[in-house]
């Protein structure tokens, strides 16, 4: 390797988690390793706060995380927000509202929470993800409650199986220049503040210590992760990534069912 790694910037879903949302002790075990070679190992993912994978937020020697695709920087340490790029509380509403008329599945991130507007779908995230996310009171009317507690929001996530519900929405939201959208081709729409990206996160976040982005190896695999591997040093991209990624990438590791995250700490940082 041509520059010391001394920052390890790791995507969560389908990255360090496998398809169970599950992270193995040998993902782990890796993990501890690279920071106890002295490599700050970072979190960067589309969960707020709270939902972050437990064995992670007790992880010895974890400090810093970006979360909500990169709306926020955080020092758990310190607890200070090193970086905010958030949807101001009138735009929040402006979407909520359109969604409630649509009948659209809701969920946002506000700060460091999720909450969303079903119970059904608050149930399946508190299952699914083995209880990751804390459970907070469902909030039906997501617009009012965001309209009365007056706060910006770090993302907002879309659900429907209707397509021509979810076309309505994206021309709607294709009107604010401020916002950044990533669209799944399975009924999902994730909206953030247009600054917002795991890339920027990151580079403010090396920034603020200091450290080179070209000592910077990130491990990623959907298209979120794109601004964040195009940025480093060292970009890999897991066995099960999208091809976008691997064309970007140094090297293309196994998948998250192979613990490809494990295999390429041991190969490139140990």
């Amino acid at each position: 390797m041509d520059m010391e790694i001394k920052l390890l910037a790791v995507d969560m879903d389908e990255t360090v988690v496998n398809s169970r949302h599950q992270m193995t002790e040998q993902t782990k075990l890796a993990l501890e390793l690279a920071i106890q070679k002295g490599i700050l190992v970072v979190p960067v993912t589309g969960r707020c706060l709270e939902g972050l994978p437990a064995k992670i937020r007790r992880m010895d020697g974890v400090e810093y995380f970006i979360t909500s695709n990169g709306a926020k920087a955080y020092d758990f340490k310190e607890q200070r927000i090193l970086y905010r790029r958030l949807i101001p509380n009138q735009t929040a509403c402006a979407i909520l509202k359109k969604c409630q008329e649509e009948e659209i599945g809701i969920a946002i991130h506000q700060e460091g929470k999720c909450y969303d507007n079903s119970f059904l779908q608050a149930a399946y995230r508190y299952v699914a993800y083995h209880r990751d996310f804390k459970a907070h009171r469902v909030q039906k009317d997501l617009y009012e409650w965001v309209r009365e507690n007056e706060k910006p929001v770090e993302k907002i996530q879309v659900f429907s199986k209707d397509e021509k519900k979810l076309l309505v929405l994206q021309e709607m939201l294709e009107r604010f220049v401020t916002l950044e959208m990533a669209i799944s081709t399975s009924g999902y729409i994730e909206i953030t503040q247009a600054e917002a990206n795991k890339g920027k996160a990151l580079e403010a976040l090396c920034d603020s210590l200091g450290i080179s982005l070209l000592q910077v190896m990130a491990i990623g695999d959907n298209a979120n992760d794109f601004s964040m591997l195009e940025r480093v040093g060292f970009p890999v991209a897991m066995g099960n990534a999208k091809e976008e990624l691997k064309q970007i990438a140094k090297t293309v590791t196994t998948s998250n069912d192979e613990d490809g995250v494990a295999k390429a700490i041991y190969e490139y940082l140990l």
